[in-house]
């Protein structure tokens, strides 16, 4: 009687659905749909500069946006959307062929290399990416003086710096990835049976590719447009560090508002219209989605009778036809590889410069000296220590590589074991160098960016465990907890991964005053936290929402690949939901948390937009301090603090493939989990 009762109390008590997600909804609610909201509530209220919050909800009207019709900001946003549609246009057409190639055309080998070369420089720091671009455009650079030898240019140099066209390429080159990978995940997901039997029907390679290939690649054509144009309505950095006053848009104007202009109602006006844009974006694409297989259909008829017409063609050369095909194959096979390799070398030159800048014996980042020294890294590293330390990094790299190849040989070492043995040498070399050398204290010391390097470390460790832990509970939910409140909370989710990152700044930037009041969330936000500052948990907040909804879509997806027996079986053994959550689900789920939290980090440690818009005295991260340097005359260690964060973030691209490699997953895989597919 007692066993039948217990269940039955366990089933009238039992938590919602939505549980395990609930802190991800108040957080979302508290930090994204409560600001966005008091953002359009601003747009109604009235400039008032005598109030700590400039704003005057006493008045309410629609001045502001009357106020944003007029010429100035039109120009803008036309420049802006002009630059976005055109470098989504030329991100399509220049990652599309790379994407094919990666797919179709080489070995699983080489396509690994192609991907990963397509990734190092995509994750490289946004924000150093572009300043790089000063290093070429800069008119007395290396690059215009040398065009200027052979004649091309006159004396006065490169004249692009400033410029709407410096944008231009910038934003290209910056989103250029983002597209590739998308597009790439597409293709390998494509059934390579049904790009075969169009061929046997008699479809030759191009209608191949646009009646078969291209249409079922539809879904990652529309994320890779997602993934680029979105951001690029709202970019921050690009215009800030590369256009001046001609090359401006309304992403860099929003924040002027915010900042210099103090008029938080006009500013909160044109955000509102940027996001009804956006949204307007997504509406269009939507509906181009859902209406390109009644095209298709449409179509059908006309592409048969073409076949049809072909296929009676008389055709007396034997087997020359055939011939034809496998040269035209193998030409087509040299091109795309020809075109792969020029876009490669295209993404590597900003990182490139920078590293070879970090070494100008000069006093300017962008103007080579023509002379190599090492005194800028002398600042991070005196001679004896930065020798002492590469070559005890490399010698135990070296071992724990050489350590690999032993224990692989061994029965009693599975894979398993012995995957780990080249990431934790990596570890160990950093933890050994750290306490042998010191250079951890030396870090932290750099003159003028010591400070700013450590905040960003803490700043990003901080807001990858809120996404982990918020990420990880929702994606759990929504994988084993489905409902109708799932729908609801997946399109909250999309809408946090959509927004451009100025609009969730300035929300937040205009939601903490409001919030300040609060008793004990105030205290939070003004004093701080333990021995953290205010600023420190702002930056905790705004760098978790996008990453804790990447971690979310990581889990989720994990999950769904998974069988849920064993869970099953445990709630019948009568195991209790948080043990069963422990024991079961929570080892299920720890590779792909582990996968979220360093693509978390990754992320947050190069975040410029939110970073710039809410960080405080004391909080300041690197991003921030190198985009005030910009203003200035930067200087070669710059690009030395730069490499340093490079190669933290590369670590952790690193473990991430490896963990993800470890657990089965293929290029592609890894490919949509950078994607945040």
């Amino acid at each position: 009687m007692t066993a039948l009762v217990a269940p039955e109390n366990r089933r009238r008590f039992r938590a919602p659905k939505y549980a395990l997600a609930l802190p991800s909804i108040i957080w979302y609610s508290v930090f994204f749909v409560a600001p966005i909201a008091l953002v359009v509530l601003y747009s109604f209220g009235t400039k008032d500069t005598s109030k700590l919050v400039p704003v005057d909800l006493t008045r309410l009207s629609a001045s502001s946006y009357s106020e944003v019709f007029d010429e100035t900001f039109f120009t803008v946003f036309r420049a802006t959307v002009r630059i976005a549609i055109t470098a989504t246009l030329l991100c399509l057409l220049i990652g599309l062929p790379v994407a094919y190639f990666a797919a179709f055309k080489v070995s699983e080998r080489w396509r690994a290399i192609v991907l990963a070369a397509v990734v190092v420089p995509s994750f490289t720091s946004f924000l150093i990416r572009t300043v790089a671009w000063r290093i070429p455009l800069a008119p007395n650079g290396t690059f215009s003086k040398f065009l200027q030898s052979i004649g091309v240019i006159g004396d006065s140099g490169i004249q692009i710096l400033e410029t709407s066209l410096a944008v231009q390429l910038a934003i290209v080159y910056n989103y250029l990835g983002f597209m590739i990978l998308p597009l790439y995940v597409a293709f390998d997901r494509i059934d390579v049976r049904l790009r075969e039997a169009s061929k046997d029907l008699g479809a030759g390679r191009v209608a191949t590719f646009f009646s078969v290939t291209l249409p079922l690649a539809g879904p990652g054509v529309a994320a890779g447009v997602l993934l680029t144009f979105i951001p690029m309505c709202g970019d921050y950095v690009t215009a800030t560090v590369l256009g001046g006053a001609k090359g401006n848009m309304i992403g860099a104007m929003i924040a002027s508002q915010f900042s210099s202009a103090q008029n938080w109602p006009l500013g909160a006006a044109m955000a509102v219209l940027m996001i009804g844009a956006v949204l307007l974006v997504l509406v269009v694409g939507a509906a181009i989605v859902w209406l390109a297989p009644w095209l298709l259909a449409a179509l059908g008829p006309l592409v048969q009778r073409w076949r049809a017409i072909r296929a009676a063609r008389p055709s007396n050369q034997g087997e020359v036809p055939s011939r034809r095909w496998g040269v035209a194959d193998s030409l087509l096979h040299r091109l795309l590889g020809v075109w792969t390799t020029l876009v490669l070398i295209f993404l590597f030159i900003p990182v490139g410069l920078v590293f070879l800048h970090s070494f100008n014996r000069g006093n300017s980042f962008t103007i080579w000296s023509n002379a190599v020294s090492i005194k800028w890294w002398g600042e991070l590293f005196d001679g004896a220590i930065f020798l002492q330390t590469a070559v005890l990094f490399a010698a135990l790299v070296a071992v724990a590589v050489l350590a690999r190849r032993t224990l692989k040989n061994r029965a009693k070492f599975g894979g398993g074991y012995t995957a780990w043995v080249v990431p934790s040498g990596f570890v160990l070399a950093l933890v050994v160098n750290g306490v042998l050398t010191n250079w951890y204290a030396n870090l932290f010391d750099f003159t003028g960016i010591g400070d700013a390097i450590r905040n960003s470390f803490v700043a990003a460790l901080g807001a990858t465990v809120i996404a982990v832990i918020l990420g990880g509970t929702a994606g759990v939910a929504l994988a084993r907890r489905p409902g109708r409140w799932a729908t609801a909370f997946m399109v909250l989710v999309f809408l946090i991964l959509v927004t451009p990152e100025i609009m969730d700044a300035i929300a937040l930037a205009t939601w903490f005053p409001r919030i300040q009041d609060v008793p004990i969330v105030g205290y939070i936000f003004t004093e701080g936290w333990g021995p953290f500052s205010g600023g420190m948990n702002k930056l905790w907040v705004g760098q978790s929402l996008y990453a804790s909804a990447v971690v979310t879509l990581i889990v989720r997806a994990r999950l769904a690949g998974l069988d849920e027996s064993l869970e099953q079986a445990a709630a019948d053994l009568g195991a209790p939901p948080g043990r069963a959550f422990r024991q079961i689900t929570l080892p299920l789920i720890a590779s792909a948390m582990i996968a979220g939290g360093l693509l978390s980090f990754a992320l947050c440690l190069d975040n410029a937009v939110i970073s710039t818009l809410i960080s405080e005295a004391g909080s300041t991260t690197f991003p921030v301090a190198l985009l005030g340097a910009t203003r200035s005359t930067i200087k070669p260690f710059w690009g030395v603090g730069a490499i340093s964060l490079f190669v933290v973030t590369m670590a952790s691209l690193w473990f991430l493939v490896v963990l993800l490699r470890r657990g089965g997953a293929s290029a592609g895989n890894i490919a949509a989990t950078l994607t945040g597919n």
